[in-house]
């Protein structure tokens, strides 16, 4: 097991999963309909766009805040311009009606995105009403001072980081979802947009941008390491894009600093090839949503143990047969030669008795090989020799599967797919004729039926303690810098 596999892993769980995307997306079609019914008088879902991490594709699934825009009629800016006293209040207040009809907790914001509706499992939306400007640009409200129309262009950011992700080979939008799990395990103090902003700035400049897996655990600490050294006086940031100045007056810089030196602890393990120490520095990182230990690894040695007993029992079942197939030609080939040397004996011999013996053996054994003659057939043991190979070619299959995820990087998701191809193929392999033919090959079938029962359910690790040396408290030696404990007593 290598640590770029829990990385590997790891990434693929902080995808939004179908679930939250499916409630997000029941929510924002809701959302357009009414808003489309009350100021367009049409009935569709159609008119809104995502915006923010939802919309970058930079949260995790376990977004809370959801972000989007609504295209109002260009006429209402007008009215509500004409308005005496702070029209864009009163169009925010209007908008929040219509939305608090279907959805009753809401309120007006004073930022770009005026009206937040919130829900029973803590997710929110923020809802910015707009007016299209131009292909770039929207207008939206200001009910700060008095209020005023204000252009900004939502959909910058989202094209900036889209054209970034494909500079980097898709790791941008990962360590931003990694950073955000960092954030919210670790009560970190800033702003989702200013961890979008900063991952691109560090990302773009990083020399293993394009690199995969095996190098997360170098990026992640390179990155800590780019937040701990952003000044201490710096307040603000432009955003993505360039249109926006984000405030961030709280100091992360304490966080990114104890999260580099846990990463450099994780990374000294990983080089003294203590795979699962790193991988509880991690843990402590990035919360338990970090595997300790690879599920879909354990279910590929799985498989390629049952693989390895599949393709030594068919081997077994070849030569049980191919003895068996032997010795019963042999009895009918001597049978078929005994019946007229015994026909022979009776007939010019004076020893009636020795004849008419080697006759009844001799159709004895030609009568017990036709008995056995389903067992003698060649097709079975073809079949046999034809799944011994299949075994062999899916065994070296799963071991490409391992190397894949261990040395090449590929992504969980392929690798679970061919797993379940693999899997399948092993269910379909031959299981043996119904026939009784002997014990032996009883024995070597139920063998072969019950390791192609393709049992991937996960075991729970075990780590053995014998070669772990607990040191006692009072020899801790943690206020030396830079010293990395090995083993840590968590329970005293």
């Amino acid at each position: 097991m290598s640590i770029s596999a829990n990385f590997n892993v790891f990434c693929d769980k902080l995808k939004v999963s179908p679930k939250r995307k499916s409630i997000i997306s029941l929510r924002y079609n809701s959302i357009c309909k009414k808003l489309n019914n009350d100021f367009w008088d049409i009935n569709t879902d159609f008119g809104g766009i995502y915006v923010g991490c939802y919309g970058r594709e930079t949260a995790n699934d376990g977004i809370q805040k959801v972000e989007m825009l609504f295209e109002m009629p260009s006429g209402l800016q007008k009215q509500y311009s004409k308005k005496s006293k702070n029209g864009q209040f009163l169009f925010l207040e209007d908008v929040r009606r219509s939305i608090a009809a279907i959805y009753p907790n809401t309120s007006i914001e004073h930022d770009d995105f005026g009206i937040k509706v919130c829900f029973f499992d803590n997710m929110c939306f923020n809802i910015a009403p707009v007016f299209f400007k131009d292909n770039c640009t929207h207008i939206y409200a200001d009910p700060r001072k008095g209020g005023s129309w204000k252009t900004k262009n939502f959909k910058k950011e989202k094209e900036v980081i889209s054209i970034a992700n494909l500079a980097t080979n898709d790791n941008l939008k990962k360590l931003c979802q990694m950073a955000k799990i960092w954030k919210k395990h670790c009560n970190v103090p800033i702003k989702d947009i200013l961890i979008d902003t900063l991952a691109h700035e560090f990302l773009l400049s990083w020399r293993y941008k394009n690199k995969s897996y095996s190098y997360y655990d170098l990026m992640c600490k390179d990155f800590f390491k780019y937040l701990m050294d952003q000044k201490p006086s710096k307040k603000e940031w432009t955003a993505i894009g360039g249109f926006l100045v984000i405030p961030n007056a709280l100091n992360f810089r304490y966080k990114a600093i104890i999260a580099h030196h846990k990463a450099e602890s994780a990374m000294t393990f990983s080089k003294n090839d203590e795979q699962w120490l790193a991988a509880q520095k991690w843990r402590e990182i990035f919360g338990s949503e970090f595997p300790e230990t690879i599920i879909v690894e354990n279910q590929l040695h799985t498989l390629e143990e049952n693989a390895t007993k599949a393709y030594e029992t068919q081997k077994k079942c070849v030569q049980i047969l191919a003895q068996r197939r032997y010795l019963f030609t042999t009895l009918q080939i001597l049978s078929a030669i005994m019946i007229p040397i015994a026909l022979l004996t009776i007939e010019y011999t004076s020893n009636l008795y020795i004849g008419f013996s080697m006759f009844m053996i001799a159709i004895l054994f030609f009568g017990t090989t036709l008995a056995y003659r389903k067992t003698n057939k060649y097709s079975i043991i073809l079949r046999h020799k034809v799944s011994a190979k299949l075994a062999l070619r899916i065994k070296n299959q799963i071991n490409d599967l391992i190397l894949d995820l261990n040395d090449h990087d590929v992504d969980v998701m392929l690798i679970r797919e061919k797993k379940k191809t693999v899997a399948s193929k092993l269910k379909m392999i031959y299981k043996g004729t119904s026939v009784k033919v002997s014990k032996r090959y009883a024995e070597a079938i139920d063998q072969l039926k019950s390791k192609s029962r393709v049992d991937t359910t996960p075991k729970p690790s075990t780590i053995s303690a014998s070669n772990l040396s607990i040191p006692e408290w009072s020899q801790h030696k943690f206020h030396k810098e830079n010293y990395v404990q090995h083993i840590v007593n968590y329970r005293n």
